[in-house]
């Protein structure tokens, strides 16, 4: 019974997130445009890309800083009424849950169109020898963990006060390993390495994913009481 309460909770809570993303159309639209801006000014400069190096860190510096956008309504859109309302409603762990989960599968639909905006402008040339399984998969455990763990980081500066400028200050430097292997994969997915030669890199994002989940749920609830 407490498990389908929890799974309840959980559901509740990710369906006020959609729904709130939903009311403020204009803050989506407005990292949409962000992206579109950010990959159009990459063509202006570059027109054309033939390093798979630089098309792959041009790809996760762009999915960086929109994450970074992204991130910093997902406290602030709640006053303090909506946060006693939560308190009451639901455990700490399941909020923290809830708004991670979501806010992951925000930055993977936004990386995602980001990367279709790189297709539309630069062309596909890049992808000669990409093993697309592996892209994806690279994809989603980068958006995955840069909305983990920048969700704590907003929890964090929203309950300090010190407002949305401390999610850059303290995020940047937590998601630089994430960063690092991420680049990484997703250089070694479009060479083309096989799995088995670019399964450190794998194994080394599934870790982070799940030590920022563990870390998010463990630490979230002092925060929560504060």
């Amino acid at each position: 019974m407490r498990y389908f309460c929890r799974m309840s909770a959980f559901k509740a809570l990710w369906k006020k997130e959609l729904m709130l993303e939903i009311r403020q159309k204009h803050a989506l639209a407005g990292v949409g445009m962000y992206v579109l801006a950010t990959v159009f000014v990459c063509y202006l400069s570059l027109e054309q890309i033939e390093s798979v190096q630089v098309w792959g860190g041009l790809v996760w510096i762009t999915g960086l800083f929109t994450s970074f956008n992204a991130m910093q309504k997902t406290f602030q859109q709640e006053g303090g009424g909506t946060q006693l309302y939560l308190y009451s409603l639901a455990s700490p762990k399941a909020v923290m849950l809830a708004k991670s989960t979501y806010n992951a599968v925000l930055v993977a639909v936004l990386n995602i169109v980001s990367l279709l905006f790189f297709l539309l402008f630069f062309g596909d040339s890049v992808f000669a020898k990409a093993d697309f399984y592996q892209l994806f998969i690279g994809l989603i455990l980068g958006s995955t963990g840069l909305g983990i763990t920048l969700t704590f980081i907003a929890g964090l500066a929203y309950k300090s006060g010190a407002g949305v400028g401390l999610v850059a200050i303290l995020g940047f430097p937590v998601i630089i390993p994430l960063l690092i292997t991420i680049v990484r994969f997703t250089i070694g997915a479009l060479l083309g390495v096989t799995f088995l030669n670019n399964g450190l890199h794998l194994l080394v994002l599934l870790i982070l994913n799940g030590a920022s989940l563990l870390l998010s749920m463990l630490l979230f609830p002092y925060l929560w009481r504060e």
